[in-house]
């Protein structure tokens, strides 16, 4: 699979649930930086949050939808809005790349997926992508996983990542919303426990090559 699209348009996702402290502060940059484009958050926490500018958008959810279950709504909001692509950044970074210019970047740079340098705080996927990949796997619960998981699956595809740079925060706040709330810590154990059990074992120790090694009925709530 190749990025084929010759005009590519990005909009932005932002989940979050507890840190609107911080989430102000990007939403300011992000006002100008963002500008044209639509904006999403995905509210978890009923946080009363404020929007800077009138392209940005809050979804308030009932109850918290994790991680995987946040992105895979704005994923499918954004496609239905006919974005080629769509940024999806933590609630407690700042980018502070302009649009314009990570379109430009794109266009040149060819991927199936685009990530800053060792993590996934901010990374872009191209519709494309999550269109021939599927869901992120809502099975992990809250946090923690989801995307060694979905690089798994991108990797067994044969797609290509681009780690780079260009995609690393200028204001990065690590674990910043675990501070906040240190119960989400225990859902580590559960959901490494379910990537082992999915691929047989750790990330860059997998040894099956579809989920829970064709056990069908195995895990309903997968969504791959």
């Amino acid at each position: 699979m190749t990025n084929l699209d010759n005009v590519v348009t990005i909009a932005l996702g932002i989940p979050t649930i507890n840190r609107n402290d911080l989430l102000q502060e990007a939403l300011e940059v992000y006002k100008d930086t963002w500008y044209g484009r639509n904006v999403n958050i995905v509210d978890n926490g009923n946080q009363s949050i404020q929007t800077k500018s009138s392209n940005q958008r809050v979804m308030i959810m009932p109850k918290n939808l994790g991680v995987s279950g946040s992105w895979n709504l704005l994923m499918t909001t954004l496609k239905n809005k006919g974005y080629s692509h769509v940024a999806l950044l933590n609630d407690d970074i700042i980018w502070k790349r302009n649009a314009d210019e990570i379109e430009e970047f794109i266009q040149s740079h060819p991927a199936d997926f685009y990530q800053g340098t060792g993590t996934w705080c901010c990374f872009i996927m191209p519709i494309k992508t999550f269109d021939l990949v599927g869901k992120f796997d809502e099975g992990f619960f809250r946090s923690y996983y989801e995307d060694n998981d979905y690089a798994y699956r991108m990797n067994l595809l044969g797609l290509k990542v681009l780690a780079d740079p260009f995609f690393n925060p200028e204001v990065y706040r690590n674990s910043s919303t675990i501070e906040k709330d240190p119960s989400l810590n225990a859902h580590f154990p559960l959901n490494q426990k379910r990537y082992i059990d999915k691929w047989g074992g750790m990330p860059m120790q997998e040894t099956f090559t579809i989920p829970f090694n064709g056990n069908e009925g195995y895990d309903v709530i997968f969504n791959g």
